[in-house]
C-alpha cells in the first residue's frame, strides 16, 4: 500500500514538472515571438528611415571627383571706397542693388578637395527662397557646420552674404550670395573653398520657410531675446509671446522663422540676422542632443526628409547623427561669423554697400578656429 502511494506521488510530481516545463516552453516561445516581432518592427522602421534619408539625396548636386579644385595661394580683394558712416546704409534697399551683368544661370558641380583633417567633417547649410528653372533663388543663409569627431566639437560659422568675394570660374568679384544665385550649390561651395581654402564637400539645403516645420518637429527652441526682438516677433507672427523684456523665450516654428529673418533690428545689416540664425540652429542642436529619444528622432527624420536636400548618403547621415547624439563625451557647441574682427570694412561698389575683407587674414583665422592649428590627418 505504501509503495502504491509513493508511485502515485511520483506520478503526480512528474505531471507537475511536465506542466511546469510546458509553461516554461510556452513562455519562452512567447518571449521569442515578441523579440522577433520587435526586431521585425525595428527593421521595418530602420528601412523606412533609410529610404526616406536616401530620398533626400535623390536630386542632390554631386561632387566632380575628376576635377580637383585649384586654390590660389593668394587672393586680394580690389581696393574700394570706404563707407565712413555705416548708419547711412539702407540695408533693405541695398538688397535691390546687384552687379549681375556678367552672370548666367548654371548648375555647377562641387569640385573635389581632399580632406584637410580626417576627424573634421564640414557641411555647408543653405537656406534659400523658392526657385525656378531660370534662377536658383537668393540664399538667405550660408552657414558652415564643422563637426570634429575626435575633439567632440560642433562649430557653426555664418558667412555674411554681403561679403565682396572672388567668384571662381567666372573671373570676377561679387557679393557672396551671388555665387549661389547663379551657380547653385556647386558654385557656392567652390567659392567658399577657394577663398577660405576649405574642403567642403557636403551640403544640406532647405527652403527657408520650412524652418517652421523643422523647429516644431523638435518641440520648439529656447532662445535669448531682447525686448525689441520680442516686439518684432509679436508684430510679425500670429503667435504672440505673452511676456515682455529681455530674457529666454520658448519659440515655436513660426516665431523662430520671424526671428531668423529679422534684419531691421541692430542696424548692422547681416551681422545681427546671422547671429539670430545661429542662435536658433544652436538651440535646435542642443534640444536634439538633450532630449533624444526614439519618438522625437523619428519625428525629426520625417520632417527633415520632407524639406531637406543633401548629398550625404543615408549611411553618412545615420553615422553622423548617432555619433553626435550618443557619442561620449558630450559634444560642445560654438558659433561665430566670418569675417573676423579687425579684418573688414564697409565699402561702396557702385550703389551697393558691401563688406570688403582681408581674405588672407580671414583664411588664417578660420583655419585656426576650425582646426586649432592641427590640419594634418
Amino acid at each position: 500500500m505504501e509503495e502504491l502511494n509513493e508511485k502515485t506521488e511520483l506520478t503526480g510530481k512528474k505531471k507537475k514538472e511536465k506542466k511546469k516545463e510546458k509553461k516554461k516552453h510556452k513562455a519562452l516561445k512567447i518571449i521569442l515571438f515578441i523579440f522577433l516581432a520587435l526586431i521585425l518592427v525595428l527593421g521595418i522602421v530602420f528601412l523606412i528611415i533609410w529610404i526616406r534619408l536616401s530620398n533626400m539625396s535623390k536630386n542632390a548636386v554631386k561632387v566632380d571627383e575628376t576635377t580637383p579644385l585649384v586654390v590660389p595661394d593668394e587672393i586680394v580683394a580690389p581696393d574700394m571706397p570706404e563707407i565712413e558712416d555705416p548708419s547711412e546704409i539702407d540695408w533693405e534697399a541695398n538688397d535691390d542693388f546687384e552687379d549681375l551683368d556678367d552672370f548666367e544661370v548654371s548648375f555647377d558641380s562641387i569640385f573635389h578637395r581632399d580632406r584637410i583633417n580626417s576627424d573634421v567633417v564640414n557641411i555647408l547649410l543653405l537656406g534659400n527662397d523658392a526657385r525656378d528653372q531660370y534662377d536658383h533663388g537668393r540664399s538667405d543663409t550660408m552657414m558652415l557646420l564643422s563637426y570634429n569627431r575626435k575633439a567632440r566639437t560642433a562649430k557653426l560659422v555664418s558667412f555674411l552674404r554681403d561679403t565682396w568675394i572672388y567668384i571662381p570660374g567666372r573671373s570676377t568679384w561679387n557679393r557672396l550670395n551671388t555665387a549661389y544665385r547663379f551657380g547653385g550649390v556647386g558654385l557656392a561651395i567652390n567659392t567658399i573653398n577657394v577663398n577660405f581654402d576649405l574642403d567642403i564637400q557636403y551640403y544640406m539645403r532647405v527652403d527657408f520657410n520650412s524652418l517652421r516645420e523643422i523647429v516644431d518637429s523638435v518641440g520648439g527652441v529656447d532662445v535669448q531675446l531682447t525686448a525689441r526682438e520680442v516686439d518684432y516677433i509679436n508684430k510679425h507672427s500670429n503667435w504672440k509671446l505673452t511676456q515682455n523684456g529681455d530674457g529666454v523665450y520658448h519659440l515655436n516654428g513660426d516665431q523662430a522663422l520671424r526671428h531668423a529673418r529679422n534684419r531691421s533690428i541692430g542696424g548692422d545689416g547681416d551681422w545681427s540676422r546671422t547671429r539670430r540664425q545661429r542662435d536658433i540652429l544652436y538651440a535646435m542642436l542642443n534640444s536634439i542632443k538633450k532630449d533624444a529619444n526614439v519618438s522625437s528622432l523619428i519625428s525629426l527624420v520625417r520632417t527633415l526628409t520632407d524639406y531637406v536636400e543633401t548629398n550625404l548618403t543615408a549611411g553618412e547621415c545615420i553615422d553622423l547623427a548617432l555619433d553626435f547624439i550618443f557619442g561620449k563625451p558630450t559634444v560642445s557647441l560654438a558659433n561665430r561669423a566670418v569675417p573676423f574682427e579687425g579684418t573688414w570694412r564697409y565699402a561702396w561698389e557702385g550703389r551697393m554697400a558691401v563688406i570688403h575683407i582681408d581674405i588672407a587674414a580671414n583664411r588664417a583665422k578660420l583655419h585656426q578656429y576650425l582646426y586649432g592649428g592641427n590640419t594634418a590627418d
